[in-house]
């Protein structure tokens, strides 16, 4: 059995509403084992015997079963997790403002390209494709930026979902705790 990490997109923003209880709760019911959830922005690491695909798709399920919550979930291995790290184009950012610089963790390949985002890039703002991922640097923070998720979604059609760098660093050494 290998640990992994469940990122759940677009949960506890915009008035959905999922507890961490709820969704470790789920987790364990969807057959995983010992989950554990990380802050309170769906991200839950646990333990599986299945390809991450149907880890994916059988977690995406059991949250609309038992709680009425139709998400994405991606799901990445400790191999994933540390590719992502290594491949970090950012490391000085990464080191001085880990809450700004984010890892967008995409679901397939994106159909678009990441010169797509330029316009959307007004402050400063720079983008980096990445294993199964985006690297988006936000000097001046994300909350201020008109590079969306939203955006970065139609203009690149493909779905995601974003952790800091910090979430990243202690994703990883949960999954690695398994």
């Amino acid at each position: 059995m290998r640990r992994v990490a469940g990122l759940l997109r677009a949960v506890n923003v915009g008035g959905r509403k999922l507890l961490m209880a709820d969704l470790r709760l789920m987790t364990r019911e969807a057959g995983f084992d010992a989950p554990e959830t990380l802050l309170a922005s769906g991200n839950v690491v646990f333990g599986t015997t299945l390809s991450l695909d149907l880890t994916s798709e059988r977690l995406a399920a059991a949250l609309l079963g038992g709680l009425g919550i139709t998400t994405d979930v991606m799901v990445r291995d400790l191999a994933q997790l540390k590719q992502v790290m290594a491949g970090n184009p950012f490391p000085d950012q990464a080191r001085d403002a880990p809450s700004r610089l984010m890892a967008m963790f995409l679901k397939g390949d994106p159909t678009g390209s990441v010169e797509a985002l330029a316009p959307a890039c007004v402050a400063g703002e720079e983008v980096r494709i990445g294993p199964g991922c985006l690297y988006i640097w936000y000097p001046n923070g994300v909350g201020v930026s008109k590079l969306t998720s939203g955006v970065i979604e139609r203009r690149l059609g493909g779905r995601g979902t974003a952790r800091n760098w910090n979430s990243v660093e202690k994703l990883a050494a949960l999954v690695n705790l398994g």
